[in-house]
C-alpha cells in the first residue's frame, strides 16, 4: 500500500470513469486504478501493484482466488475503458487478509467524521454547541461542553445513528452556565435564511447520514422556506426523525409532512 490517504482521496475525487487515452497518461490511469483497487473492501488487504504497460495496464501481486483477480481487472477497466488492455499477472492462492487495509479504514473514518460535522453544522439546535468528534475505525469519541445532560445524551444518540459509526464514547462535559449562551446562539441560527436548493441538498445529505431513516423512500421539495416531505416510512418514529431533521435545517420555516407509514411485511 503505497498511496497515502490524503493523496488517495485527492486522486479519487478527480476520478472520471472511464478515462480516455486523450485525457490521461498511462501513469495517471495506473495511479487511479491503484487507488480504486486499494480502496475496495475485498481487495484492499492484498498487495496489488498497478503498472503502466505499452498496451495499457498490468496488474501484479497476489490474491486468494480467481474471483478477486477478476474483480481487480474489472475495477481497472472502469478507469481505462474497453479499448485499452488490462493484463492480469496476479498470482492466486495467497492467504486472504484478516483485516481491511489501513487506507480503507482511514477513508471510511474521514467520511464518517464529515457526516458528523454535517449533522453538527446543518441543524439549528446543534449549531450553538461546542462539540467535537474524533473517529477511529468506526469508534467515535465525543468531546466538548454543553449546557444540559439532555443535550449530551442527544449528541450521543445522534452519533450512534450516523452512517459508519460502530461505537460511541461520550466524553462531553455538562456546564449549566452554558445554557443561556446556547439559547441565544440558537435563536440567531433560527433567523438564518437559505435558498431552496441549499436547504434541499443539505437535508438530503442529513437524511442519508441517519441510519434510522430510509432517505431513498422520501421525496423532498422546498419552496419559500417550506419543506414538503412525501413518500413512505416504516414507522411513526422514522417519520418523526425525518420531520425533526427537516425542521432543524437552517432557513426552514415550516415542514409540510405527507409521509405515509407503510409497515414492512
Amino acid at each position: 500500500m503505497r498511496t497515502g490517504p490524503f493523496a488517495a482521496a485527492l486522486v479519487l475525487s478527480a476520478m472520471t470513469l472511464p478515462v480516455s487515452a486523450e485525457t490521461a497518461t498511462s501513469a495517471e490511469r495506473a495511479a487511479k486504478a491503484q487507488v480504486l483497487i486499494d480502496m475496495n473492501p475485498l481487495l484492499g488487504g492484498y498487495v496489488i501493484d498497478v503498472q503502466p504497460s505499452n498496451a495499457g495496464l498490468r496488474l501484479e501481486g497476489a490474491v486468494a482466488n480467481e474471483i478477486e483477480a477478476t474483480l481487480a481487472t474489472q475495477l481497472a477497466r472502469l478507469i481505462v475503458g474497453d479499448d485499452i488492455e488490462v493484463e492480469s499477472a496476479l498470482r492466486l492462492e495467497t492467504p486472504m487478509p484478516e483485516e481491511k487495509s489501513g487506507l480503507i479504514a482511514k477513508v471510511q473514518d474521514r467520511t464518517t467524521a464529515a457526516r458528523l460535522q454535517q449533522r453538527l453544522r446543518w441543524q439549528v439546535r446543534n449549531i450553538p454547541l461546542d462539540v467535537r468528534a474524533e473517529v477511529e475505525r468506526g469508534v467515535v469519541r465525543l468531546q466538548g461542553q454543553v449546557g444540559s445532560p439532555a443535550t449530551k445524551d442527544r449528541m450521543a444518540a445522534m452519533a450512534e445513528s450516523t452512517e459508519g459509526v460502530n461505537q460511541v464514547f461520550n466524553y462531553i462535559s455538562v456546564d449549566p452556565g452554558l445554557i443561556a449562551g446556547e439559547r441565544e446562539r440558537q435563536g440567531r441560527a433560527e433567523q438564518l435564511e437559505r435558498e431552496s436548493d441549499w436547504i434541499s441538498s443539505r437535508l438530503r445529505a442529513l437524511l442519508q447520514a441517519d441510519t434510522t431513516v430510509n432517505d431513498r423512500a422520501i421525496e423532498i421539495r422546498v419552496r419559500d422556506a417550506v419543506v414538503m416531505l412525501s413518500g413512505s416510512v416504516t414507522s411513526s418514529a422514522e417519520r418523526s426523525v425525518a420531520e425533526t431533521i427537516a425542521g432543524n435545517v437552517p432557513g426552514v420555516r415550516e415542514v409540510d409532512s405527507r409521509l405515509l407509514i407503510e409497515r414492512l411485511l
